[in-house]
């Protein structure tokens, strides 16, 4: 519908009319629907003989937008566009501000005479105002009253809306002048029919047009007549656009020309997609007809010959505001930075060039670190997090097929709770002999043969070998390591730390063979010692347990998040989430809350200096009593990277200065004075001397004739695991057990210290004396239920569940088998899934999870991926959120596929198969199991959707390291799936997901506040229904999968959805996690009558009984859109409800949803 020059209307269903009024009017409204959607106004104003739109005032989702030619209001407020808001998008597209909201509706005004309105069909029949009714038959029945004929002027004045104290009159018909259109006609005829608008006047009746033309004409002032005349003509143009025409450029320098900005170009016919430096394939996407606009020039030829002619390709330069360039004179940006073609950057183990607006990129291999904070929080050298509460010895690290290194660590409970645990102990085993401990006895230097331990400061311990290890141990406020590895030992490496191979999927992999679900299994096949208990799954949260506790976390965990903090500095290099949620953690469950706090920031200022970020002043906001404990000769340092002066480097070179490593604070010497070997910083004048690293006394002589044998000074002990304990009480054993006494043993007896059990079979005894107690005999082991079994009869163990030799199980797609303690799988390629659920709740192909909420179209996943493959990409998945909530939560999800010459657009329940060129067989198979629709492909792209907000989408490994967009690059590296558009790998998940918009003009997504915080009064109810995940109902999935992500999730949406849907939310999360039981054949049947029913009894014939729930339904059936009943890919059933189909009627038809003996067409 649209209204244009001097009261020109053209209604939904075709009519054009004539209505002079300059009142306020309803434009169109959604009067007959119980609620009114939407409802536009508009008022003109008359401006010599010509009429202006002034006001065009709109109701969309409850929000109230007021548009001027001066102003754009929301709400009563001014607001600078582009303004997204609740699923309402403000934005100037071309010559137009432009209004759509995704209710279905698109508002264009040029700010002059013209305003057009764009409605989806779904509202036919229910519309009123000036617009009609949309029943698609014209004069009917907008022009009548009962059996009476109206006017025009009869119904434009039924829609008038005054304001409260306004009494506007109506309009009077004007008189024309006698004999006008004569004068006239030639003029607009030639122009409307002209070759411009040949293909238009096919489309779209011409005659009404030069008939207005001509009334315009008859009506303006003579200094309007070119206005007048020129806005009929735009408006033709827009309509012949709106059929689908072409019209071609009919302005002229001398006819309504049209200047444009910079070096852009006046198109009658341009895109509205323009491609641009931050999105340049925006127009393969475009769905919308052309508009008449500035648009960037096609390019220029730059080589030419026989059989090949090569243009360079303009886009709009939106990072610079400069017009239009070609494309490779488009600048890059990186961390709010923006850089020239050519320039560069460098971060830790990366450097990138820019080229085109594109970064390429070139990594160097580097360093891993391992860390153990807090005494169960686990950074593994691929950089995967995750928490492990256990109480023994465990290997940290060590080379697998070698002893050349090993690292053990000391966990411990030291609370009352399962979750306090602590690190106790570091202890270091070199070329399968020399273990040493880094507790100096100086605490300047310790040196072995391969091995340098020193302490920069007073809070750490270096411990340096030459084989790449390198420990930094951190003392203050609590025992905390940090492991880096050489690059040389990649994918050699085994232990809590994972196998240091770049990808984060398979860190939980075991010595078996199988890759583990939880932590807990994981870590505990990398126990040491076999008297251990197993560390258990636990899903506390202990900051509910304590308020004070909590209000105490809540604000000094949150410094870290600050983002105008003292830490917002690291924000776009290191992602404070992770840290955030262990400091929240910490500082709720230890005894000492400060200390525990303190801890967790310090681990993210190393994390920063580790990345080259270097944060000085925290403890001035935090933790500044650590700052004043330092003895009276030290003074605190921030930052620490070398060598400290100490006496012996006034006699001999300090080895020390030749280690490099991260940056550390703590408590250091002053200026001008030398730590001696007691831990005092004192005047050179006060320092011994040394003679072969041995301390001499002022005056004391030494003699060198190279025979003087002197008592090396040695402060490590070689075998320092003495202090792993290990006391066996009872002389008396269990049979078949027997008894070791060390009194009456030899020495080659180590006894019960190295007694192994199925679980320990595999490690190493690091006991260096015999340790009386019971044993197993005859080289039997510990079988784990009390009694000695034969190492050859061990069961295999997978997710703390024990098999049989012999016994198989299925993981994933595979197939494994147990033999001799270890499984055997068979080698089938698996699908990987990206999944997106809720309120922006992502987990990409490579495990990746992290949350994002935006109100654009974005780039779910493609095989577009920079410009190399730009042209040899099959696919894209686009997604957009449907806002609602107060929070601005999604309630729902559109879903667009493009592959090959089709787009698939699933919406509003349903699914729509649009053909955008030609030919070509449907690539898409399309068929209901349960819940969801599933979308099957030709090339191996699979779609789940709940037709509500879940989308899971799974790729064949063909498409391994080939993708992009938000579900990552599925090369098995999480590190490097915030890769943006630009091809740069960055820390912050808003300038990755915003890099994927489709529309550069939408504007960037900001974080929103945490939904619990800002409804306090739902986290209650949230958390008490949520549990649902963590209970009893899922306890066969909690050690496949470890739910507390899915939990938080589930909080966080039931928090957010406070406008109603609040059920919806809170189920669909619990879904998710159903869903990923599912994916391991876990069948959990988790729905009842008061917990998210499905009434599957809806579907059934009044009497019958053929529709039922199943939790995990038929993988795939026979149904109208698939009769063969064979599917492309074979999936998992999913939940929902499903029909016994009888065998006369065997089909299951997805339209009328019941079972039919013939599909018809």
């Amino acid at each position: 519908c649209s209204t244009w020059g001097n009261f020109h209307f053209k209604n939904f269903d075709g009519d054009i009319f004539y209505f002079p009024g300059v009142c306020n009017y309803i434009f169109t409204s959604n009067c007959k629907s119980p609620y009114e959607d939407f409802n536009i106004q508009i008022r003109r104003t008359m401006v010599a003989n010509a009429t202006m739109i002034t006001h065009v005032i709109m109701k969309l989702e409850g929000a109230v937008i007021e548009l001027t030619r001066s102003s754009v209001l929301l709400d009563g407020k001014p607001v600078q566009m582009p303004y997204s808001h609740m699923g309402v998008l403000m934005e100037r597209s071309n010559n137009y501000l432009k209004v759509s909201s995704k209710l279905g509706l698109t508002c264009l005004w040029n700010e002059e005479d013209a305003l057009l309105v764009e409605l989806d069909k779904k509202f036919a029949n229910q519309t009123c105002g000036l617009c009609g009714d949309f029943n698609g038959i014209p004069t009917f029945s907008e022009f009548y009253s009962g059996k009476a004929k109206l006017t025009p002027i009869q119904f434009g004045n039924k829609h008038k809306m005054d304001g409260p104290t306004e009494q506007c009159a109506d309009p009077i018909l004007p008189a024309i002048p006698m004999n006008c259109s004569a004068e006239f006609a030639s003029i607009c005829a030639t122009v409307l029919t002209s070759k411009a608008f040949t293909s238009c006047n096919a489309l779209v009746n011409v005659q009404d047009y030069i008939d207005t033309c001509i009334q315009d004409l008859c009506h303006c002032d003579s200094s309007m007549a070119d206005f007048c005349m020129c806005n009929t003509f735009a408006e033709y143009s827009r309509q012949c656009a709106h059929a689908g025409g072409h019209p071609l450029n009919w302005r002229t320098s001398e006819l309504c020309p049209k200047l444009c900005p910079f070096n852009m170009q006046y198109h009658e016919c341009g895109s509205p997609c323009p491609d641009s430096c931050s999105n340049p394939e925006r127009s393969e996407l475009c769905e919308d007809h052309c508009t008449d606009g500035c648009v960037c020039p096609p390019g220029k030829l730059i080589s030419c010959s026989s059989l090949l002619a090569k243009t360079t390709r303009m886009v709009f330069d939106d990072i610079n505001g400069a017009g239009c360039i070609p494309r490779k004179e488009c600048h890059c940006t990186y961390e709010g930075e923006t850089y020239a073609p050519g320039a560069s950057f460098s971060s830790k183990c990366r450097s990138c060039t820019c080229a085109g607006g594109e970064w390429s990129c070139v990594t160097q291999s580097c360093p891993g670190t391992c860390s153990i904070e807090g005494g169960s929080h686990i950074s593994t050298f691929d950089e995967k997090y995750y928490s492990f509460f256990g109480d023994c010895s465990y290997v940290l690290t060590k080379l697998c097929d070698s002893n050349e290194f090993t690292v053990l660590g000391d966990i411990h409970k030291c609370g009352l709770s399962d979750t306090e645990t602590c690190l106790k102990g570091i202890a270091v085993s070199l070329s399968g002999g020399q273990t040493v401990s880094p507790k100096c006895r100086h605490p300047t230097l310790c040196r072995e043969t391969n091995v340098t331990i020193f302490r920069p400061t007073s809070f750490f311990i270096i411990l340096q070998t030459n084989i790449g290890l390198q420990l930094q141990i951190q003392l203050v406020p609590l025992m905390q390591v940090f492991i880096d590895l050489d690059p040389s030992h990649k994918g050699q490496t085994c232990g809590l730390c994972g196998n240091f191979n770049d990808v984060q999927t398979d860190d939980f992999k075991t010595t078996s063979g199988i890759i583990e679900g939880t932590s807990a299994a994981f870590g505990n096949t990398w126990k040491t010692r076999a008297d251990c208990p197993d560390a258990k799954n636990t899903f506390e949260d202990p900051c509910t347990l304590s308020i004070q506790n909590d209000q105490y976390a809540q604000h000094w965990c949150g410094l870290l998040s600050d983002t105008k903090g003292v830490f917002a500095e690291c924000h776009s290099t290191v992602n404070p989430e992770v840290y955030q949620k262990n400091c929240m953690f910490d500082t709720c469950n230890c005894e000492k809350s400060e200390d525990c706090m303190c801890a967790a920031l310090s681990s993210y200022v190393r994390a920063c200096a580790a990345k080259g970020v270097l944060l000085t002043g925290w403890r001035s906001k935090a933790c500044t009593k650590y700052t004043t404990l330092c003895p009276k000769s030290l003074k605190y340092t921030y930052n620490v990277d070398s060598c400290q002066p100490t006496c012996r480097s006034l006699s001999e070179p300090d080895v020390t200065c030749s280690v490099e490593f991260v940056q550390v604070d703590g408590c250091t010497c002053m200026n001008g004075t030398y730590m001696d070997d007691s831990g005092k910083c004192v005047p050179a004048s006060s320092c011994p001397c040394y003679y072969k690293g041995t301390p001499l006394s002022s005056g004391e002589v030494i003699h060198d004739n190279g025979v003087v044998c002197l008592k090396k000074y040695l402060y490590i002990n070689k075998w320092l695991l003495l202090h792993f304990p290990w006391l066996f009480s009872l002389s008396v054993c269990v049979h078949p057990m027997v008894y070791i006494d060390c009194g009456n043993a030899t020495t080659d007896v180590v006894g019960a210290g190295c007694q192994k059990s199925c679980q320990t079979l595999d490690m190493e005894c690091y006991k260096t004396r015999c340790v009386s107690g019971c044993v197993c005999p005859h080289n039997q082991v510990l079988d784990g239920k009390g009694g000695c079994i034969a190492p050859e009869d061990c069961p295999c163990v997978h997710n703390g569940n024990f098999y049989s030799p012999g016994e198989s199980i299925r993981v994933g797609c595979n197939n494994c088998t147990c033999r001799n303690r270890k499984w055997h799988c068979s080698q089938e390629p698996c699908l990987e899934t990206c999944s997106v659920y809720g309120d922006g709740h992502y987990t990409t192909f490579d495990g990746k999870r992290f949350d994002f909420e935006g109100d654009c179209e974005y780039v779910l996943v493609q095989n577009y991926c920079g410009q190399q493959s730009m042209n040899h990409g099959t696919f894209r998945v686009i997604t957009e959120n449907i806002p609602c909530g107060t929070t601005g939560t999604t309630c729902s999800k559109s879903i667009k596929v493009f592959l090959e010459n089709y787009e698939l657009v699933l919406s509003d329940g349903h699914s729509d198969v649009i053909q955008r060129t030609p030919g070509g067989k449907m690539p898409f198979q399309i068929r209901s199991m349960g819940i969801y629709t599933v979308v099957d492909t030709t090339i191996g792209v699979i779609l789940m959707w709940d037709k509500k907000t879940s989308i899971f989408i799974k790729l064949t490994p063909s498409f391994q390291g080939h993708v992009c967009g938000l579900c990552g690059n599925y090369d098995g590296n999480g590190n490097n799936d915030f890769t943006t558009r630009s091809q740069s790998v960055v820390g912050n998940v808003l300038e990755f997901a915003n890099s994927w918009k489709v529309s550069s003009s939408c504007p960037n997504a900001n974080r929103t506040r945490d939904p619990c915080t800002a409804n306090p009064y739902r986290k209650a109810w949230a958390q008490k229904q949520c549990s649902i995940i963590t209970s009893a109902v899922f306890a066969k999935c909690h050690s496949q999968i470890e739910p507390n992500e899915y939990y938080q999730a589930c909080v966080d949406d039931a928090c957010a959805c406070d406008t109603g849907g609040d059920c919806e939310c809170f189920c669909t999360a619990v879904a998710a996690y159903a869903q990923a039981c599912n994916e391991l054949d876990i069948c959990i049947s988790w729905r009842t009558p008061s917990i998210c029913p499905l009434f599957c009894d809806y579907y059934n014939p009044q009497g019958e009984c053929e529709w039922h729930y199943k939790p995990c339904g038929a993988p795939c059936m026979k149904t109208c859109k698939n009769p063969s009943g064979k599917c492309l890919h074979e999936l998992r059933g999913l939940e929902g409800c499903y029909p016994n189909c009888p065998k006369n009627k065997p089909y299951f038809d997805e339209e009328t949803m019941t079972c039919v003996a013939n599909c018809g067409c």
